[in-house]
């Protein structure tokens, strides 16, 4: 019973230093961004293009975008910190001499670094993006919420039909298309009933329907064939404004109406590409800093006379080597050559690896 009691005022001590220690850092971080941009503002306000009201609004507003970017950076400088003073002061050698394992030392900062991840990720997906748009109003920057009025290749698959619309070209002011083809599927969506081709076609307002030219209609399901000058099939009845969709930053999205606008996307044969980047990213960048937090613990436990800077200088280039490393696999994933949750998680998987292997070190 004395030996837990023991136990749990060690975790007590070592949790309120980690957290002491990353508060400090990332007010500091804080702190740095902000003083970089003070002067941007200052310009803004003398220019009159912001009241000094709006500065204030601005600053606030860059807030969660900043903790995003420096969370990781300052859970690594905390956890650092933390640890090199317990080696330093003999703590870290004197708990491994009575028994108790490096793992069983950093349980708690690392659980508590878990939480800072769950925090991240609910600002990342919530916060972030309305502080965003907030940010682009004050400079004076509106967010279009205008239809592109035509699309090559319109893709749309109306479920409760079962019916796929298929568009070579479509120009939704003047409800117009070319190269249509409508696809019928059973209910099942697994064969193909009817397919409908026409070189050019109108949709009719009034009627709701669309009036096909030119027109051959398939019947996979009774094997027939017949071709028709005009046709206007009751059951398509999709207007153009359904094949395409408002473009939006995906970092002015809510990981709700991410999710939303891809999937919209989809049904409409809209790129995705960034969206899925944004949201492989939503998903996984948070994860950072309880992934980087192994590594500061680990790099720091051990006090070597005037090796406290080294660590330091160590831990900033493994700190920013992740930024490097998520930016480039980032990259690849808005290429198409990664799938973008794998791109997302890459980074996260080689670090944590790196990180294990450092605390594995640690325990000799």
């Amino acid at each position: 019973m004395n030996k837990n009691l023991k136990i749990k005022k060690l975790d007590l001590y070592i949790s309120k230093n980690f957290i002491k220690a990353f508060l400090l850092s990332i007010i500091a971080f804080i702190n740095i961004f902000i003083l970089s941009q003070l002067f941007k503002i200052f310009r803004y306000v003398a220019d009159g293009r912001m009241s000094s009201s709006d500065g204030f609004i601005y600053v606030l507003n860059m807030i969660p975008d900043i903790l995003l970017n420096v969370t990781p950076l300052a859970v690594l400088l905390g956890s650092l910190m933390m640890i090199n003073k317990m080696a330093s002061n003999l703590e870290i050698i004197s708990l491994k001499t009575s028994g108790i394992s490096f793992r069983r030392i950093i349980m708690f900062p690392v659980i508590i670094s878990f939480f800072i991840s769950i925090i991240v990720f609910y600002i990342n997906g919530n916060i972030y993006p309305a502080s965003e748009k907030r940010i682009k109003e004050l400079k004076g920057n509106t967010i279009s919420k205008v239809l592109p009025k035509e699309k090559r290749n319109g893709f749309l698959r109306d479920i409760e039909k079962n019916n796929i619309y298929m568009m070579g070209y479509i120009n939704v002011e003047k409800s117009i298309a070319d190269n249509i083809e409508f696809i019928k599927l059973n209910k099942d969506f697994t064969e193909i009933e009817e397919v409908i081709i026409a070189k050019k076609g109108k949709y009719n307002k009034e009627t709701n329907r669309w009036e096909l030219e030119d027109v051959v209609i398939n019947d996979i399901k009774n094997k027939t064939t017949k071709k028709q000058a005009s046709y206007s099939p009751e059951e398509y009845d999709k207007a153009p404004e359904n094949f395409v969709t408002l473009s939006i930053d995906p970092r002015l999205l809510t990981t709700k109406e991410l999710k939303k606008e891809i999937k919209d996307l989809r049904i409409t044969g809209g790129d995705i590409r960034s969206e899925m980047v944004e949201l492989g990213n939503r998903y996984s960048f948070p994860f950072a800093s309880f992934v980087i937090s192994f590594l500061g613990l680990s790099l720091g436990s051990r006090y070597v006379r005037g090796n406290s800077a080294m660590s330091i200088v160590l831990c900033m280039f493994l700190g920013y080597g992740y930024y490097i490393l998520q930016a480039s696999f980032e990259s690849l994933g808005k290429n198409s050559l990664m799938n973008p949750f794998v791109s997302g998680w890459l980074p996260n998987i080689i670090f944590l690896a790196i990180g294990i292997y450092f605390v594995h070190k640690a325990e000799y």
